[in-house]
């Protein structure tokens, strides 16, 4: 054990960081990253219909909202790091079929399962490590971490037309599949799942030193008193999980339209992916500075700064059309509206419920919360007119917006 002062960003602290937000990065690319660039290829060369593949791909996002409910009493009996190590392999082995298939409905029944399995080793595993080992630094944390989401936009979007173009859509698929399997292999050598069995502190800090042992055993033998019964009951519960909902929503419906519908008003294709991979850099910015403020004024603060700027990029996605200008403030802000969004609903989960409860409140509010990213992504194949579309998501933004308002950050778990 560690004597003496320990950092929240100490050497192990910074692993653990960049480990979850690779899970991050894993789990949105392979997940929802493929409508805007690898879909397309595989409806172009197999003949298959790339509405029909949209539309499962929204599913797949719900699915993994499903996966978050249901292996949340599985993280609590394996741990996160057997979770994620589980769910990656199993995602390894399908991505290879993924790629070669030939049949669409093998094609389409994979996509489903993929998208079941990011709720093991992205949301059960990732989030609950984090909260393990950050019970009141996590919005700062989850700023650095969650940067791995929208990463996806400048290193799995912009290439993996060029990598599946070179090798192949099954040897493509393959090389994805290799890396999920080395990310599996780190989990099982190199991963703890709480700071304890690290040798080091919750938070960094060393007061909790006296008795790291005995509360890592506790925290592997704790059965929350928070029952989906009890959570479900709760009215904070649907307030922040449809809340945030409605923004994964809105969100989603523009990363999944944005570059057909700017190249159906008229700009080029180039101009529409670079908005794209300097979206991905404005999600990282937006990812840090959110969790900053998270950090400073308090997770549901954050959450309504939020909410009044992406509603106002969203107003910027009706005046496309009249100018370029239009289009980069709209991506802009939505883009870093992304990285905010998914490191403050967690964050939000652990202020409420803490690192003992977590799983417990996360595995309801995830699921909701994961459900809001399947309508958006379906949403596409819905609404005909983009800016039907668009108006629509303002709308459910002010309704989220209040929802935020109304919901509750008073804590409610175990302390410690």
């Amino acid at each position: 054990m560690e004597t003496k002062k320990a950092k929240w960003y100490g050497p192990k602290q910074i692993w653990i960081m960049i480990y979850t937000g690779i899970l991050f990065l894993i789990g949105t690319s392979i997940i929802g990253g493929n409508n805007n660039t690898v879909f397309p290829m595989f409806s172009e060369i197999r003949g298959w219909d790339i509405n029909l593949i949209n539309i499962v791909s929204g599913i797949a996002c719900i699915m993994k909202a499903i996966g978050v409910l249901a292996l949340a009493g599985t993280v609590r009996k394996l741990g996160p790091k057997n979770l994620t190590a589980v769910t990656l392999f199993i995602s390894a082995a399908l991505l290879v079929i993924f790629g070669t298939t030939k049949s669409l409905p093998v094609f389409l029944a994979v996509i489903l399962v993929i998208g079941f399995l990011g709720g093991g080793y992205e949301k059960n595993g990732g989030m609950t490590l984090t909260a393990n080992w950050w019970p009141t630094k996590k919005g700062v944390v989850l700023g650095f971490t969650t940067m791995g989401i929208v990463a996806m936009n400048i290193v799995y979007v912009p290439y993996m037309p060029k990598l599946l173009g070179a090798l192949g859509l099954g040897m493509g698929m393959t090389v994805i599949a290799v890396i999920l399997v080395i990310v599996g292999i780190i989990t099982i050598f190199l991963v703890k799942n709480t700071p304890e069995e690290a040798g080091t502190f919750p938070d960094g800090d060393p007061s909790y030193a006296a008795a790291g042992a005995e509360i890592a055993k506790q925290m592997h033998e704790y059965k929350s008193p928070f029952t989906l019964k009890k959570v479900c009951a709760d009215r904070n519960t649907w307030l922040i999980g449809i809340g945030s909902a409605l923004a994964f929503m809105a969100v989603m419906s523009y990363i999944a339209s944005a570059i057909p519908t700017m190249i159906g008003y008229g700009y080029a294709p180039g101009f529409a992916t670079g908005i794209f991979a300097v979206g991905g850099i404005m999600g990282i910015i937006g990812s840090f500075l959110f969790g900053v403020i998270d950090q400073k004024m308090g997770t549901k603060k954050a959450f309504l700064i939020y909410f009044v700027c992406i509603i106002i990029g969203f107003i910027f996605t009706l005046l496309m059309p009249r100018g370029a200008v239009f289009c980069w403030l709209a991506g802009i802000i939505i883009f870093a509206a992304q990285g905010a969004l998914c490191n403050l609903l967690p964050s939000y989960v652990a202020t409420k419920y803490g690192r003992w409860d977590y799983p417990s409140g996360y595995r309801v509010i995830g699921t909701v919360f994961e459900i809001g990213a399947g309508v958006g992504v379906m949403m596409i194949g819905i609404f005909q007119n983009a800016a039907v579309m668009y108006t629509f998501d303002i709308v459910t933004l002010v309704i989220g917006f209040i929802f935020m308002i109304a919901s509750s950050d008073k804590f409610i778990g175990k302390a410690g």
